[in-house]
């Protein structure tokens, strides 16, 4: 007796609709798709071209992965249109909460004097009364503050250095306390931690403040970028940091470098100082054209290309310390594979479209002036007042987030719309800067696909890409490890 062995017949799918996707192409050759609402694959090249031709598909797997990334469509339908809707709302549901994130410029004196001062900043000896914030300023910004719509906030304080106004930021977080009444509210202090006695670090650590410092790598580099007096400012804040430790208040605390001219021969030092002082973490930070920075560019500046192959460095050197078993990320990658990865906002406003600045952020500086991000004030310190929203006094809260600057960051600050970036498939992991492109183009909408802003993410968020989908098997659990954090 025979028995009749039907084999399965060749998978192909001849008939589909397409999705709306974006295509770019990659180093190695090969083309990234993404949609508006997150997902992402790649393609060689014959393989798009065949897909954009509505030719016959027949590997089953690529079938399966477009059709799962609702990059194809067998019949398209309003359950489906319904579900694309869904999944678009949750990429944009950072703009139902609107302003997070809430800066409070207490004063612009300072004990340090770095290189590269975005903030324009005076000597701690100057005019207490010219530039530091009020109680009266204080109060009405926190009015505000807490009329914000989302039940979570962060209300950071800055300087200048912070903390040479530390009986205002005593007074503000009672105020809040006593005003708040439901709302989640998140301290953060940014400090260099050079002169902070011990009665107001345990002030911060009760009151579970976050504490954001300055650390650019080893103590040649971090003196040279930054004076404390007559010394450097790395003694001060390690000083201080072996405090915190000894609190056990250290994992509320996090680090910032900047890159400088001289930061880019030492990739590995950097690294290995964050390491060496407890750090799990570093953000590879690029100079910004404000204040100080903007104007001695010439000499601690450095080209995008220069800076994306310094980056490169660190980043590859943290992915070979996590393979020798040092736990250890770089967050501005950690932020793009979250959002490769997961349907979430990251919460990090220069990845966000519409543009974190009034969005996200709003500003509140020391003289009553209201402005959408600390870049646009240190503009206002350098005599651009183009960014200013209004002041804490004269302002209503229509003419605030309604009036002329919010309608212009509206119209340049949404990715999707601009020319270049709404046909980039790096758009979706992107951000828009208006007031970078601004500061340094002289237009907001600067120049999409040739200006140093998108420069830099392409480069940085191609470079993610490629070890995630390239790399071995360790990298890419590793990466994803990051994206989930």
């Amino acid at each position: 007796m025979s028995v009749k062995i039907q084999l399965p017949s060749k998978f192909t799918r001849d008939t589909y609709q397409l999705l709306p996707f974006r295509f770019s192409l990659l180093e190695s050759g090969r083309y990234f798709l993404s949609t508006d609402y997150g997902e992402w694959m790649c393609l060689e090249q014959e393989q798009l071209i065949a897909l954009t031709k509505k030719e016959k598909i027949e590997n089953e797997a690529i079938w399966y992965e477009l059709k799962a990334k609702h990059m194809v469509s067998e019949c398209a339908d309003a359950n489906q249109i319904a579900l694309l809707a869904s999944r678009y709302r949750t990429k944009k549901a950072f703009l139902e909460n609107f302003s997070q994130l809430h800066i409070f410029v207490l004063t612009i004196r300072c004990n340090n004097s770095c290189v590269y001062c975005q903030a324009s900043r005076k000597s701690c000896q100057s005019d207490q009364a010219r530039y530091d914030m009020s109680p009266a300023v204080m109060e009405k910004s926190i009015e505000l503050f807490l009329s914000m719509p989302s039940d979570k906030l962060t209300l950071e304080f800055q300087g200048g250095e912070s903390t040479l106004n530390m009986l205002l930021i005593r007074q503000a977080v009672a105020l809040v306390n006593a005003k708040n009444t439901h709302k989640d509210i998140q301290f953060v202090v940014c400090t260099n931690l050079c002169d902070l006695n011990d009665d107001d670090l345990s002030f911060l650590i009760e009151h579970q403040f976050s504490i954001s410092t300055s650390l650019d790598g080893p103590q040649e580099l971090h003196d040279k970028n930054r004076r404390y007096g007559n010394t450097g400012a790395w003694s001060a804040l390690v000083a201080t940091l072996d405090k915190i430790k000894r609190r056990n208040a250290f994992d509320r605390v996090s680090a910032l470098m900047t890159t400088t001219r001289q930061s880019l021969e030492m990739p590995q030092e950097i690294i290995d100082e964050y390491v060496k002082h407890g750090f799990r973490s570093i953000f590879i930070r690029e100079l910004n054209p404000y204040g100080f920075a903007h104007k001695y560019f010439h000499k601690i500046g450095y080209s995008t290309e220069q800076f994306l192959d310094f980056y490169e460095k660190c980043l590859d050197y943290i992915i070979l310390l996590n393979q020798q078993g040092i736990g250890f990320r770089e967050s501005y990658a950690s932020l793009i594979m979250k959002k490769l990865m997961t349907p979430w906002a990251t919460g990090f406003v220069d990845l966000q479209s519409p543009c974190g600045s009034g969005f996200g952020v709003t500003l509140y500086n020391y003289d009553g002036n209201i402005y959408p991000s600390d870049e646009s004030r240190m503009m206002a310190e350098m005599g651009d007042q183009h960014f200013k929203m209004g002041n804490i006094f004269e302002s209503t809260r229509e003419d605030l987030f309604f009036g002329d600057v919010m309608q212009e960051l509206a119209a340049a600050g949404v990715n999707d719309c601009l020319p270049v970036c709404s046909d980039c498939a790096l758009a979706p992991y992107c951000g828009a800067d208006p007031i970078r492109r601004y500061q340094v183009t002289g237009s907001v909408y600067g120049h999409p696909g040739k200006d140093d802003f998108c420069l830099k993410n392409r480069g940085i968020i191609t470079m993610v890409i490629k070890r995630f989908t390239e790399g071995d098997e360790k990298t890419r659990r590793l990466l994803m490890q990051w994206g989930m954090k």
